[in-house]
């Protein structure tokens, strides 16, 4: 399935690529009205468990398979998955379309809460508010544990009406995942574990990467 996300109009467009997906997307043009919903259904890893693949299903029993074509389409698959499972609990039909002589079709996630826009972005979604709504939002910031932004979780101070994050300070420096990981367990009073190996903890990995600077600078010294 090619994907195209546009972010200006806040919408995603499927375009089959096998005859398989044709017929699916024929099925959905012809048996859904706009807003009808294309519900989330789960996701599964690729056989070579490096992708995502995700369910959508929509009355008469219709499923919807996003397997993205190429390596950008499989990334949109991964964020489709994450703007549903946070955010939306799945897709809205809005209406088709005809992209490179095919039948295709448009979505949106969700609806802001205040203005009827549509909305693609998990963030926006989970807090039920578009760009333009939450531009214009009267913030309050409370400290929290936070996602996204290249890292899975963090803490930080967000506005609890929009969602949106504090904006840092000029000069602030960007934080490394250990750093929000770290963050989490100080300040959020959260125990964070990981589960593939060692190391298990965030402060064993601090202990991993200053041993490993403390060898680096004695191998370096030793060569000198």
């Amino acid at each position: 399935m090619k994907i195209i996300r546009d972010k200006q109009l806040a919408t995603l467009t499927f375009v089959p690529v096998k005859p398989d997906e044709e017929q699916v997307i024929a099925s959905i043009t012809a048996m859904l009205k706009p807003e009808d919903k294309l519900s989330y259904g789960g996701c599964q890893q690729d056989e070579a468990g490096r992708n995502r693949i995700v369910h959508l299903h929509a009355v008469g029993g219709i499923e919807l398979v996003l397997q993205g074509s190429t390596e950008e389409d499989k990334q949109q698959v991964g964020s489709i998955r994450d703007t549903c499972y946070f955010g939306s609990g799945g897709l809205i039909f809005i209406g088709e379309t005809e992209v490179d002589g095919k039948k295709s079709i448009i979505t949106i996630a969700k609806r802001c809460k205040y203005c009827n826009a549509g909305m693609i972005r998990y963030s926006d979604c989970e807090w039920n508010t578009c760009d333009v709504c939450a531009a214009k939002c009267e913030h309050n910031y409370v400290l929290g544990a936070i996602h996204g932004g290249g890292t899975d979780i963090g803490a930080g101070e967000f506005c609890d009406k929009c969602g949106r994050g504090k904006p840092q300070a000029d000069g602030e420096r960007w934080k490394t995942v250990i750093e929000h990981h770290l963050a989490v367990e100080k300040r959020l009073g959260i125990k964070v574990l990981y589960k593939d190996g060692f190391p298990g903890t965030p402060r064993q990995a601090v202990e991993i990467n200053r041993l490993a600077r403390r060898y680096s600078k004695s191998r370096r010294r030793k060569a000198g």
